[in-house]
């Protein structure tokens, strides 16, 4: 009976006698690309350059096919940075397939990233990106191919914030507002050209966790969505229901949001009198209800006419703010 207290004992410390200890490595994303239907890779090659917004001391990458309906090969991935290059692995081997509506992270390597990182992945000819490209994100450098977020350990950040939206927050080609927000975390661009609160294939309220809290890293959330909702004919209240929703989700996940009003769009080929009294409706609850809610409307608006943009943030449509209204953006968000 003895023998079998001193072998239990042995198990449950290890052989030196000293309780075992796993020590939980942190992985904070610094930058995402939304999966999306995207086209294939012109070649087995493709170089994808992003912008980081953390550093770090050791870095891994996902890889998704979240979009795809048959599975994807990837024979090899490396990884540049401040002029070092490493190979990835994953599971220990240099290829990996990814199952159809998959996502699948590599093994992790020793590498100092700071401001940018070269990922070059080589699949066969044919291959979906499967990955949106956020623009300045990823400086407009040709492709983001399979890439859907990286990540960092070792890091001195406090954490990551996301913002979440539609194509405002996406950005064009002159930029993007998150792009451009001074903090000391890491900055992750979730949105989406043309996504709702509620409407359209992946709605803020389903595809929260996907994007926004899908890392134990993330703090806070920027939300700024509802135009595309309201010029779907979605009443005020519905579009109120859903922007509950997506702040219960991340609450309960104790990450902070801060919620956006929605920016002037009289003028664009959608905009009735109607629709803009649910566009009123939301911002009125939304300055009512959130004492730290982020006056976007008011930093883009002409004073001689509230309904618009100014006429020098106006990216010619009058719904999209262009690139100087996403300073004046920028400069409201403190996080």
């Amino acid at each position: 009976m003895r023998v079998i207290i001193v072998l239990a004992l042995l198990l449950a410390c290890g052989a030196s006698g000293v309780p075992a200890r796993s020590e939980v490595i942190r992985w904070l994303p610094v930058w995402q690309a939304v999966p999306t239907l995207s086209a294939s890779v012109p070649d087995q090659s493709v170089r994808t350059t992003v912008d980081l917004t953390a550093s770090g001391t050791s870095v891994r990458v996902r890889l998704s096919n979240l979009m795809g309906t048959k599975p994807v090969r990837v024979e090899q991935v490396t990884v540049t940075a401040n002029g070092e290059s490493r190979q990835l692995t994953f599971g220990r081997t240099r290829s990996v397939t990814i199952r159809p509506r998959d996502e699948v992270y590599s093994d992790a390597v020793q590498l100092k990233v700071t401001s940018t990182l070269e990922i070059s992945t080589y699949a066969p000819a044919g291959t979906p990106c499967q990955a949106r490209a956020h623009r300045t994100i990823t400086s407009a450098r040709s492709y983001v191919c399979l890439v859907s977020a990286v990540e960092v350990a070792g890091f001195t950040a406090p954490g990551a914030v996301v913002m979440f939206g539609d194509s405002i927050t996406e950005g064009s080609s002159e930029g993007t507002w998150p792009s451009l927000v001074q903090t000391g975390y890491a900055v992750l661009n979730a949105g989406i050209n043309g996504n709702g609160v509620l409407s359209g294939d992946a709605p803020m309220i389903t595809r929260v966790h996907r994007d926004v809290l899908y890392s134990d890293e993330v703090r806070k959330v920027v939300l700024l969505g509802g135009i595309n909702d309201i010029q779907h004919d979605v009443s005020a209240e519905n579009v109120i229901a859903g922007i509950r929703t997506v702040l219960l989700r991340c609450r309960n996940e104790g990450v902070q949001v801060l919620v956006g009003t929605l920016t002037p769009w009289r003028g664009w080929v959608n905009w009735t009198e109607a629709r803009e009294q649910q566009r009123q409706k939301t911002n009125a609850w939304i300055r009512a209800t959130f004492p730290d809610a982020i006056d976007f409307e008011a930093a883009v608006r002409d004073p001689a006419d509230p309904l618009r943009l100014r006429p020098e943030f106006d990216s010619g449509d009058h719904l999209h703010p262009n690139g100087a209204a996403f300073g004046a953006m920028a400069r409201l968000v403190r996080v």
